[in-house]
């Protein structure tokens, strides 16, 4: 199964046609993070989309698309804000890609660093020991280009690592439950695997108690999301195939992921992979756990938790797989606990590899969540997404604890 890279006048063609649809109505801006921060129209939705309409024209990459498309965290709030139903999502992806046409080589290079250290992070776990070690490996191989430890994707990757424990990735396995009411196979994902195991232990344990077996195929990789996020689509291709080939779905009833940003790139495979033989079908299985576990009546005994805590929607849930509910809904299955939703911004300014790419712009986004978090005076958040919890940590520190909602409810399961 092969796919071919659309060529710049391809991508233009799709972008003008994308474009097109937009009325420049401004409902997009009051849910863009970055024009809430920047107020620069160039930083919203149909300021970006103005600017990928007149590099269609021109048939020119400039700068100034280049930076405003890099600035854009990819949080999709608004494509569900635009009443003319313009596909922004498909728009970002393309702007992605094209932009890196006349980028430096320097600066390919330390994207390129920085996607495959965090999808490679599986087959590091066993040479590091804690995610500052893996963190520092990154910049232990500037070598291969002298100064590339001063990018400041770099220097967010480290000291966003020092937020977080590592512990040893979930291996392969299969466990089964008698009178199964499903059987699925989980993603453990490629750097959450090895910084939130605990979260894919959690969803296996929780899973089982609710009667669903759950089986851990062996040799996973990156979804892909990562690749995307740069604008690599070769490789995102690539490693989505990959990822397909080693999931076998015979006799499964769903692919699930407690990862939002990657169940919202795997749920899209069909259109990454141009609805090649098997795309369309493996997406249509690929389920968040939360979203999976609303569909059935709950069969587990949870003890009561008299705690309030705050509910945290990533927007790769929220937006990109239109996942609202589901989270609450189940949490509501601890007896006692009182769930409240976080106020203020959605974005916490994670959005896959930007706080890695953007550290200035994405803190300057998470600051305003940070704010409302704190105002709350609560001690417990969940958000269901690393990437956001990295992000989450870093803002908040010790004075707020990040768990992933599957975590607190294997906490409250009876033994």
């Amino acid at each position: 199964m092969t796919t071919r890279t659309p060529s710049l006048a391809e991508e233009f063609t799709a972008i003008a046609k994308l474009s097109a649809t937009c009325v420049h109505c401004g409902f997009c801006l009051a849910a863009c993070p970055t024009y809430a921060v920047t107020a620069m129209e160039n930083d919203s939705p149909r300021g970006r989309i103005w600017l990928l309409a007149e590099a269609a024209r021109t048939n020119k990459v400039t700068d100034v698309l280049r930076l405003h498309i890099d600035r854009c965290i990819g949080c999709e709030a608004c494509v569900p804000a635009c009443p003319s139903g313009v596909r922004y999502d498909e728009l970002i992806d393309r702007a992605r890609r094209v932009v890196n046409v006349g980028r430096s080589q320097r600066e390919l290079l330390g994207r390129s660093l920085v996607v495959r250290s965090f999808s490679k992070a599986q087959r590091f776990a066993g040479l590091a020991p804690s995610a500052q070690v893996l963190a520092r490996g990154v910049v232990r191989a500037s070598f291969l280009r002298p100064g590339l430890a001063h990018l400041p994707r770099v220097q967010a990757l480290v000291q966003q690592a020092a937020t977080i424990r590592a512990a040893s990735p979930v291996t392969t396995f299969t466990s089964l439950v008698p009178n199964e009411r499903a059987r699925v196979v989980m993603l453990t994902g490629c750097i959450a695997s090895v910084l939130f195991s605990e979260v894919n232990a959690a969803t296996v344990k929780v899973l089982n108690a609710e009667g669903i077996s759950v089986v851990v195929p062996r040799g996973q990789g990156c979804c892909g999301a990562l690749a995307s996020h740069a604008g690599q689509h070769d490789l995102a291709q690539h490693e989505a195939r990959t990822l397909m080939e080693t999931f076998d779905l015979t006799h499964i009833d769903a692919v699930i992921t407690n990862s939002a940003g990657c169940g919202a790139m795997m749920k899209d495979y069909g259109e990454l992979l141009e609805h090649q033989e098997g795309s369309d079908a493996f997406a249509e299985k690929v389920v968040d756990v939360m979203e999976f576990l609303d569909r059935f009546t709950s069969i587990a005994h949870y003890r009561p938790l008299s705690s309030k805590i705050l509910y945290h929607e990533p927007c790769h849930l929220a937006f990109a797989q239109g996942v609202r509910s589901a989270g609450p809904s189940v949490l509501s299955r601890i007896p006692e606990l009182e769930l409240a939703l976080t106020e203020g911004p959605n974005c916490c300014g994670a959005g896959g590899l930007y706080s890695v790419s953007q550290p200035a712009l994405a803190r300057q986004v998470g600051e305003a969540k940070r704010d409302a978090i704190l105002r709350t005076q609560v001690e417990l958040l969940v958000s269901g997404n690393p990437g956001c919890a990295i992000q989450l940590n870093s803002l908040l520190g010790d004075r707020v604890e990040v768990l992933h909602p599957i975590v607190l409810l294997a906490q409250a399961l009876e033994a």
